[in-house]
């Protein structure tokens, strides 16, 4: 199966991107991930403009990207290998996914992406032409709207409490734990992965299936071939924009104390609508060969990439520099994203110089190759 460049460039782009978000999950405790206002320590003026920022341009932005291209690769993957394995890499990807996120870190997306494919798979959405692909990712995607629409609802109409703030003596508590015995993490992580398994049944899935749906009707239609025009994209984009303006507002009006760039719907709109910007720009600048040099081999290694951001960040502020848990501004810590990312894109360039594919990628793949007795089986049904 011959790899499209730019596939690889927009999931590279989008692996990297999605550290910038992480890092704060990585450093602070899980449930103030997206929080601004999380210790009673205050924050200052420079943090406030950076979680703006990130609102307005990072959020989301990278996993819906991540997500759009995951629904092309079960389609080129069915197409081209069939039913039988692809559902073999998604039982796999369950696995690698209950692994990192009980073993490693609470923020796991693997396993919520292997039980979305695993549905639609079975489901048989991928045989679906793309106008009926594009009306049910459509339909999915405002099922997945829905439970976000009833929170919006319960803050403008009943008196919610901000999420509450550490105080000196909890937020100790949380660096002890997180820096403390590695069992008690284990079992609070596992208790975290059964509680997202209720969120993914009334929100996450609807999400996650709609734009993985959308991804493959995209592909069916050749867009990922041509994009969209200049003006498109550029409404798209600044759209996006102004959409997370009004949550920039609405979250400096209510104290910043209620997380409001992850939860409401309106989000999830501009998420999709500013990661489809980026995909375009990067479709019509494929034969950059910065890009080509840089961010394609970190497509093809993003499986690899997103592990290893996990064992490193975990291991620096956690084992290695415990200290830094929970106690660093948001400037150092995108300053160290920043590194991580820099460091990513030289091990992939050279990494892939000497070998074919990444060392994940190799496993996984190996793992859901057919077993042998089954192939001799079917060789002598024929």
């Amino acid at each position: 199966m011959q790899r499209l460049p730019q596939l690889d460039i927009i999931r590279g782009f989008a692996v990297l991107g999605i550290l910038l978000m992480n890092i704060f999950a990585f450093a602070y405790p899980i449930d103030y991930a997206h929080s601004l206002i999380w210790h009673e320590a205050g924050v200052s003026i420079l943090d406030t403009s950076l979680y703006n920022l990130q609102t307005l341009l990072i959020s989301g932005r990278f996993l819906t990207l991540f997500n759009l291209l995951f629904g092309v690769s079960m389609w080129l993957i069915f197409q081209q290998y069939g039913q039988s394995y692809l559902q073999r890499r998604l039982y796999w990807l369950c696995l690698f996914g209950v692994l990192h996120g009980v073993l490693l870190w609470s923020g796991d997306v693997l396993l919520w992406y292997a039980l979305t494919g695993l549905i639609v798979l079975k489901r048989g959405h991928l045989q679906l032409n793309s106008g009926a692909l594009w009306r049910k990712a459509v339909r999915f995607f405002a099922y997945g709207l829905i439970v976000p629409l009833l929170y919006a609802v319960y803050l403008l109409f009943v008196q919610a409490e901000p999420i509450a703030a550490l105080t000196a003596e909890t937020l100790a508590a949380e660096q002890q734990f997180w820096t403390g015995p590695y069992l008690a993490q284990v079992i609070r992580q596992l208790l975290y992965a059964v509680l997202m398994l209720v969120a993914f049944a009334l929100s996450v899935y609807w999400l996650m299936a709609g734009i993985m749906l959308l991804g493959v009707s995209l592909y069916k239609s050749a867009w990922f071939e041509t994009g969209y025009n200049t003006i498109t994209t550029k409404i798209l984009f600044w759209l996006a924009f102004a959409i997370s303006s009004v949550t920039v507002l609405l979250d400096h009006v209510t104290g910043y104390g209620y997380g409001l760039n992850t939860v409401l719907p309106w989000e999830q709109i501009a998420m999709l609508l500013m990661a489809l910007s980026f995909a375009s720009i990067l479709i019509n600048w494929r034969e950059n060969s910065w890009l080509q040099l840089w961010l394609a081999p970190c497509g093809r290694m993003a499986f690899t990439l997103y592990i290893s951001q996990t064992l490193l960040m975990v291991l620096l502020f956690r084992v290695m520099r415990p200290d830094w848990f929970a106690s660093q501004g948001r400037l150092s810590l995108l300053g160290i994203a920043v590194g991580m990312i820099i460091l990513q894109l030289l091990l992939c360039r050279w990494y892939l110089q000497h070998y074919a594919q990444g060392p994940l990628e190799w496993l996984w793949r190996r793992l859901s190759k057919q077993p042998a007795a089954e192939i001799a089986t079917l060789t002598k049904s024929d």
